[in-house]
């Protein structure tokens, strides 16, 4: 269980995040007021708040004063020439609570020209005690989708489901995904947890969601196999509205649990349409859907279990009938296929039947990792920022089989830290950018493989097929050195004679 005491943490989110508008933020006399609501965790105690405002005056006719403030709070007031600008301010908080609240940034006597705000520069900055704990699952379900103050770092045990642990762990980190609106961040240790879910085995009933504790959450059923169910339950069907237990029956009435994806033009042969849309894993549910973690510890797993968390987020809802296992060989044969895990913990066959941009993604991060090395006593490479970074690399993949089955790959090369490349792909916008047949990620950097939705003959196409085909460029300046080589003698030979 987590600690009763939670110090206070601040979190500072981009205005994008918070307002539907895809576009900038406009200030001027036919847009005097932008209204951005935002939400803290309930039972958070909120102490602060700051705003980062970035704007850009349309002429030197900008004017005007700009008021910030939150809910019926005082403003604070702004009165910047025609010049382009960023500040950060603290706003008075004395009406900031748990809950809804409302960011008004408003304009007063505007000039001839307005202001624009930049929502992806601007951030809003919130100081917040995170809560002890929860009364109802409502109110876990909405501290989930908190913008701030929410529980972040999850602790999952589903042991008790037996042969279904995998399952029913993948189902409940997809529903934590779906009420955050991003991976959640698993842990191995309760004692560091915010929220706890668990897998309890009650021997008699039907399958249910119990609020055990001020921050746990108990998934029951009356056998192992049947948690299965339960797990389903947590990741298809919204708990808003009610207490402390959620059942079958109370399913009937409740939402649906998903999400709409982003509109994107994605392959959905390639990585950008797993990364955006979930495809093909997320179709009829995961109906079709095979999906293995090939991980050697907790750490791992669960670093593989927010991949799933994020790419069942892009389909928009839980892959409920997926086949989930730790053993390729007892996946379905016909449907797709996904496999997590360090590359060492593969079948080599999955790499040997990949197509060549593939192995040259593999090849490529094997090259990036640091060797192993022996210090004689010496820490100085261990302690190089540079090495630890360079530990942070995966690759992922999708491709077909002859046999028409789509095969996707989460790994990592022998030097790598699996764990830790997986939770920083989930976790950050590197997601959105994979695309190709084949992709490197590292600590900062998507590098794509293959056939992407880069233009033909573009420099983008261009690098990609240099990348996929190095081995075939590196043989041809091999043999032409040898050709040149051979050449350079017979000139030689040519003028000896001649002399």
């Amino acid at each position: 269980m987590a600690q009763d005491f939670r110090a206070a943490r601040s979190e500072e989110v981009l205005l994008t995040e918070l307002t539907s508008a895809s576009a900038d933020l406009r200030l001027d006399a036919d847009h005097r007021e932008i209204r951005i609501p935002f939400t803290i965790a309930p039972n958070a105690d909120p102490s602060g708040i700051e705003l980062l405002m970035n704007a850009i005056p349309d002429s030197a006719r900008s004017g005007g004063r700009i008021e910030a403030f939150v809910n019926r709070s005082r403003a604070v007031v702004l009165q910047p020439r025609a010049e382009s600008f960023e500040a950060r301010f603290a706003l008075y908080s004395d009406d900031l609570r748990a809950g809804e609240n409302t960011l008004v940034l408003r304009i007063v006597e505007p000039g001839e020209d307005g202001w624009t705000v930049s929502a992806q520069a601007s951030r809003l900055r919130i100081s917040a005690a995170p809560p002890l704990g929860y009364s109802a699952l409502s109110e876990v379900e909405a501290a989930l989708n908190a913008d701030f103050a929410a529980p972040r770092r999850v602790h999952v045990d589903a042991q008790a489901a037996g042969d279904d642990e995998l399952a029913v762990a993948a189902l409940i980190a997809q529903g934590l995904a779906l009420r955050m609106g991003e991976a959640p961040i698993l842990v191995s240790d309760a004692d560091v947890a915010e929220l706890v879910v668990t897998a309890f085995v009650r021997g008699s009933g039907a399958p249910a969601i119990d609020l055990t504790g001020p921050s746990e959450v108990r998934l029951s059923a009356a056998s192992p196999a049947a948690l299965i169910a339960s797990a389903r339950l947590f990741a298809a069907r919204s708990m808003q509205a009610h207490t402390v237990r959620f059942d079958m029956a109370a399913a009937l009435n409740a939402p649906r649990l998903e999400v709409t994806p982003t509109p994107v033009s994605a392959d959905r042969d390639a990585l950008a349409g797993l990364a955006n849309l979930g495809a093909p894993f997320g179709l009829d549910q995961g109906g079709r859907a095979a999906v293995v973690i090939a991980a050697s510890d907790e750490d791992q797993r669960n670093a593989a279990l927010s991949v799933i968390a994020r790419a069942g987020l892009a389909s928009g809802s839980a892959w409920l009938y997926a086949w989930f296992g730790d053993d390729i060989d007892a996946a379905p044969e016909r449907y797709d296929l996904m496999v997590l895990g360090p590359q060492a913990s593969l079948d080599p066959r999955l790499l040997a039947a990949a197509p060549g941009e593939v192995r040259a993604a593999a090849n490529a991060a094997a090259n990036r990792t640091p060797q192993r090395r022996r210090y004689y006593g010496s820490t100085a490479y261990a302690a190089d920022p540079s090495e630890r970074d360079a530990r942070i690399t995966g690759v992922a993949a999708l491709f077909a089989t002859p046999e028409g089955r789509q095969v996707a790959l989460f790994t990592a090369p022998d030097g790598a830290d699996f764990a830790r490349a997986a939770k920083r792909l989930a976790r950050s916008e590197m997601w959105t950018e994979l695309d190709g047949r084949a992709a490197l990620w590292d600590a900062s950097n998507v590098t794509h493989f293959g056939p992407s939705a880069a233009p033909r003959f573009s420099a983008e196409w261009i690098s990609g097929e240099l990348r996929a085909h190095d081995e075939w460029l590196a043989l041809g300046a091999f043999s032409l050195a040898v050709l040149l080589l051979l050449g350079s003698i017979n000139v030689n030979r040519t003028s000896r004679r001649a002399s």
